[in-house]
C-alpha cells in the first residue's frame, strides 16, 4: 500500500506516515511505540497529587485560613507551597485542575437573609395549590371587587 493511502485510511498527514516508515526502517518495530515525552518533569511529584487533592477538598479553603469557601488559582497556588514545598504560578494552576478533572465554577450569589424553610413551604404547599385554582392573592383581590 502506498503511503498516501495509508494517510488516507489513517486519517493522518502523509507526512506522519512517512515519519513512522523511516522510524520503522530505522529501528524496527520497537521504535513505532509510544516514546517518553520530553519536556522539564512536573515539579509536583506524581504521588503527592492524591495527597494535595484529598487535602484541598477534605479542608476547603477555611481549613487553609480564608474566611470563605472559595478556591482560587492563588489560594490553590498557597495550599499546594504548603503542603509540599512545591511553588506554583497561578496559571499553572489553571492547568494542573484542568487535569485533576476540576472545573472553573462562580459561587451562587444568595441574600444572607434567606429562609430555605419558608421558600420549601411556599414552593411545596402553597404554590400547588394556586396553581390548582388558578388563584392567586392578585385574582382573588379582583374577584372580591
Amino acid at each position: 500500500m502506498s503511503q498516501t493511502e495509508a494517510a488516507r485510511r489513517l486519517e493522518v498527514t502523509q507526512g506522519a506516515v512517512s515519519q513512522w516508515v523511516a522510524r520503522a526502517r530505522e529501528g524496527g518495530e520497537d521504535a513505532l511505540k509510544t516514546q517518553p515525552r520530553s519536556g522539564r518533569p512536573p515539579r509536583l511529584p506524581a504521588e503527592l497529587v492524591p495527597r494535595v487533592l484529598a487535602a484541598l477538598e477534605a479542608l476547603g479553603p477555611e481549613g487553609f485560613g480564608y474566611d470563605d469557601q472559595r478556591w482560587t488559582t492563588q489560594r490553590i497556588a498557597d495550599a499546594i507551597a504548603r503542603l509540599t514545598d512545591v511553588r506554583y504560578s497561578t496559571s499553572k494552576i489553571s492547568d494542573l485542575l484542568r487535569q485533576w478533572g476540576w472545573s472553573w465554577q462562580v459561587p451562587k450569589r444568595r441574600d444572607s437573609r434567606r429562609d430555605e424553610a419558608t421558600i420549601d413551604h411556599w414552593r411545596e404547599q402553597l404554590w400547588p395549590e394556586l396553581k390548582k385554582t388558578g388563584r392567586g392573592p392578585e385574582r382573588d383581590a379582583d374577584l372580591r371587587r
